[in-house]
């Protein structure tokens, strides 16, 4: 790999340090090792999962994960499920069938959102048999998961066991979830995921479960006033069945059993670390707002353009804010969820290969700095978790309705 130690202007030279990669092998040798199996040392596991494994996957995603590679170095292991017969990283060779839905298992799945749900379903199931932290591919890493939570996670005399990002009211975001291996919340999470969708094949009709029926008098007014301004075109209904994973959090926060069973509500208020997610994974939408082109524009933009440039401004000030305040930068997808197209649906473009890293740019800047460039700040913006009213508590037992 190349060490380009491209400059920190002054306003920024506080905020970060240079440092080298702890991990100095070339992004082919990288993507070699991704693709054998790597045995379990420890509970620090960083997984995702790409249906087609690791060598198919769009290049810019594969940049994501080399470089989740060279930030950890030896200290994590990043593995990459598939479902590609006879890979040694098979999700079926990690997580037993009996864990995973039939329609994943037999390979039935339809719709357009077979690759998503796939993921979801492997996110609990990895994180409870062996612990460490789930991140989607999407996921742009700025900060050393030590610094994000698992320090305090592995910490035996802090309370918490749990860690993700939170959006607004009890909505999680889990394009990252980490947790000591065998939390019994993420054991009980998973199973209410898992029958949501026992006996489907496709999301449609997993928010009909009467596990779920409070759904119907909750609202996304909340995402508007925290500033969340996707621009979706399909309903509300369809956004929480194509979010289920998350929806089957909140009924476990809002869980109480009966007769000293599992206590979702205390267990959400002590042992679940949270921060907020529009300061730590979208903060370029908070600059450049929630069109995918305006953010794609941040990674296409060259850093010798005009610096009077209003586009050019907005390009600088949104990447430095990233690689100084950001944990991650998350690259949505969102297919035809929303009007207009993701970042992430851009870079997938045939023609815009290799455009969030070009020589020249900001994209460049942002997958230099996402290694060399650490942060100074102590801590990154932790928020309490959110008391679940005392109307809204559910007091059954896991799965029952």
């Amino acid at each position: 790999m190349v060490d380009l130690q491209l400059p920190i202007p002054d306003e920024y030279k506080s905020q970060l340090r240079y440092v080298k990669a702890r991990d100095q092998r070339s992004d082919a040798k990288i993507i070699e090792s991704l693709s054998e199996r790597m045995p379990i040392t420890s509970e620090k596991n960083i997984w995702t999962y790409w249906h087609s494994g690791v060598r198919s996957m769009p290049s810019w995603c594969q940049r994501n994960i080399i470089n989740w590679v060279r930030l950890h170095g030896s200290e994590w292991t990043v593995r990459v499920l598939d479902t590609v017969p006879d890979s040694p990283n098979h999700a079926l060779t990690w997580i037993v069938p009996e864990e995973l839905p039939e329609s994943f298992v037999k390979g039935t799945m339809t719709g357009p959102y077979v690759g998503p749900h796939s993921a979801d379903f492997l996110r609990g199931a990895t994180l409870y048999a062996y612990g460490g932290a789930w991140m989607d591919v999407g996921n742009i890493l700025f900060r050393h998961l030590d610094d994000v939570c698992w320090k305090q996670l592995a910490d035996e005399t802090s309370p918490y066991t749990v860690a993700t990002p939170l959006i607004f009211g009890h909505y999680t975001a889990n394009h990252f979830v980490a947790s000591r291996k065998g939390d019994i919340f993420i054991k009980n999470w998973h199973a209410i995921f898992m029958e949501l969708w026992k006996d489907r094949d496709d999301f449609t009709g997993v928010i009909e479960s009467p596990l779920v029926a409070f759904i119907q008098n909750m609202s996304f007014s909340q995402a508007k006033e925290r500033g969340y301004s996707w621009d979706f075109k399909v309903d509300q209904l369809t956004i929480m069945g194509y979010i289920g994973q998350v929806i089957a959090w909140i009924r476990l926060t809002w869980l109480q059993e009966p007769n000293g069973g599992f206590d979702g509500v205390e267990y959400w208020a002590k042992k679940v670390l949270l921060w907020d997610a529009s300061s730590e994974s979208w903060a370029g939408e908070r600059i450049v707002g929630y069109k995918g082109e305006d953010l794609f524009r941040v990674f296409t933009m060259r850093t010798d353009a005009d610096p009077d440039g209003e586009k050019y401004k907005k390009a600088e000030k949104t990447a430095w804010r990233m690689l100084t305040q950001s944990t991650m930068q998350k690259i949505t997808h969102g297919k035809d969820l929303t009007h207009s197209l993701h970042c992430g649906v851009l870079m997938d473009l045939p023609e815009n290969e290799g455009n969030d890293a070009e020589p020249g740019t900001f994209g460049e800047l942002l997958r230099h700095g996402s290694v060399h460039l650490e942060q100074t700040r102590e801590k990154i913006v932790y928020v309490d978790p959110p008391i679940v009213p005392s109307e809204f508590i559910i007091h059954k037992g896991l799965l029952e309705v």
